[in-house]
């Protein structure tokens, strides 16, 4: 009830707010969103102090080669950055992968070892915040509906190995505007992101954290800086900018948890 009222007063304040060039978000008479653009407020990316890392203890990042690439941005830099979280990543990982059974020539993230089911490492390791970024390699052969299916089967998945565990979904943070394909593009990757902003405020135990409109440019494609391929790839000053705003985030949830108490 408390996530439903905060998200109709985002919504009724972002009413005149572009979110991104041309476009805006309003409820319609069923309380429902008025086009595919509702994203939340980004929190301030300067306000953080250096105890804002402890919020990602006992923490894992789960994702495909855009969090491997996070994964290494991470190990760069020294051990105690973030909290040293464990990351359960894989190039070309997709929700579909990640629902299907571990075979001899899947690409499920290796934990101890071994190749692994997300849920059953969460498990293992002891998790108690999951943070996932999955669906790029999805919606380019898949619709929406199915991968946004395939998002909740995961979570479910999580949930119930780990009743425990707090799920935070990142966005995706789409693409550089000329390698933009028929349907991997960033007009289905926005719908995506607004249809996962959405489903994450029917649960205490999900947030949705929006660090794509930290990396676009006035048309909505990832900046030319951001990108290290001109594709969907990050560079270090996107990680860069990851950082701040995962910063920024965790400073909030911590904050709105103690005012809760």
């Amino acid at each position: 009830m408390r996530k439903t009222a905060i998200l109709v007063i985002i919504c009724m304040l972002m009413g005149s707010i572009n979110v991104f060039a041309g476009e805006n978000s309003l409820l319609n008479s069923e309380g429902g969103i008025i086009e595919a653009s509702y994203v939340k407020p980004i929190p301030d990316t300067s306000v953080y102090d250096a105890e804002t890392d402890a919020f990602f203890e006992k923490s894992a990042f789960v994702g495909d080669s855009v969090m491997l690439g996070f994964q290494r941005y991470c190990q760069t830099k020294g051990s105690g950055f973030l909290s040293d979280p464990l990351f359960l990543t894989s190039g070309s990982f997709s929700l579909w992968e990640a629902v299907s059974p571990v075979s001899s020539g899947s690409l499920h993230p290796i934990y101890q070892g071994q190749s692994m089911l997300v849920e059953g490492a969460i498990a293992k390791s002891g998790t108690e915040k999951v943070f996932i970024q999955l669906g790029t390699n999805d919606i380019g052969w898949k619709t929406i509906d199915e991968t946004v299916q395939n998002y909740n089967d995961l979570i479910f998945r999580i949930r119930t190995k780990a009743p425990n565990a707090k799920v935070y979904v990142i966005g995706l943070t789409y693409m550089y505007g000329p390698s933009q394909k028929t349907n991997l593009n960033n007009a289905n990757m926005r719908t995506f992101n607004d249809t996962m902003c959405q489903y994450c405020e029917k649960y205490d135990y999900m947030e949705f954290i929006n660090i794509g409109d930290r990396l676009i440019d006035d048309d909505g494609n990832l900046k030319k800086e951001y990108t290290s391929d001109d594709y969907v790839h990050i560079s270090t000053e996107g990680y860069d900018v990851w950082v701040k705003v995962l910063r920024a985030y965790a400073k909030y949830f911590t904050e709105t948890e103690q005012n809760a108490e």
